[in-house]
């Protein structure tokens, strides 16, 4: 009878001692070494995150500004025609015409180059002395309905055009210096050129005679 009390009392406490593991928290799960280490501590570097470079973006065609090396219009000349100058020019002058006390004289210039050039406005005649004194010879425009209004002459290779001057000879008395040489300068931003005179047909301006030019025409005459 002992014996039996004592087995039954041991199976009891085996069975509470069973149901109390049954009850207990599992042990925690081991860590996975190949997990990465958490960050707070950590004494490893984190992998940098490198920048991505924006799109190229283009703008759209017309929309940038002029090239400077040529015009915005493809129609315009590259190089504009300028003022003509006398290393282009060839200059000659027409036999003075004498009517009634008032002379005249046709001045004509061919573009003898390659290179276009124009002719705008009023020319600007000077005329010193045989003896080099320089005139003070008041200026004027020619009031021929023809020609006195300017114009802007173009003058390709091979053009001609040419300006009338009118003056009046009632100053060149005997023994008063007169002018053997005459220049021009055919439009602003021109050079003085030389105008050639025929010695026998004399240019009977004195200081103090009024030159009228008239504006520029295209052709000889």
């Amino acid at each position: 009878m002992r014996r039996t009390g004592a087995a039954v009392v041991a199976a009891a406490g085996l069975g509470l001692a069973v149901m109390v593991g049954g009850c207990a928290s599992p042990p925690p799960d081991e860590p996975d070494p190949t997990d990465a280490p958490a960050a707070a501590g950590s004494t490893s570097k984190a992998r940098p995150t490198l920048p991505t470079e924006p799109p190229l973006v283009l703008p759209p065609p017309g929309s940038g500004p002029t090239s400077p090396t040529g015009p915005a219009d493809p129609a315009a000349p590259l190089f504009p025609d300028g003022p003509c100058q006398p290393s282009q020019l060839d200059v000659s002058a027409s036999p003075v015409d004498p009517a009634l006390g008032y002379r005249q004289m046709r001045v004509r210039v061919i573009n003898h180059s390659r290179v276009p050039c124009v002719l705008t406005g009023y020319a600007v005649v000077t005329a010193p002395g045989s003896s080099g004194t320089v005139f003070r010879n008041p200026r004027g425009r020619l009031h021929d309905s023809e020609s006195a209004d300017a114009r802007t002459v173009p003058l390709g290779p091979g053009a001609t055009a040419h300006v009338d001057l009118g003056w009046r000879g009632d100053l060149a008395a005997a023994g008063v210096e007169q002018t053997a040489s005459m220049t021009i300068v055919v439009t602003e931003g021109s050079s003085p050129a030389t105008v050639p005179l025929d010695p026998t047909s004399p240019v009977d301006v004195v200081d103090g005679t009024e030159i009228r030019v008239g504006g520029w025409r295209p052709g000889a005459d």
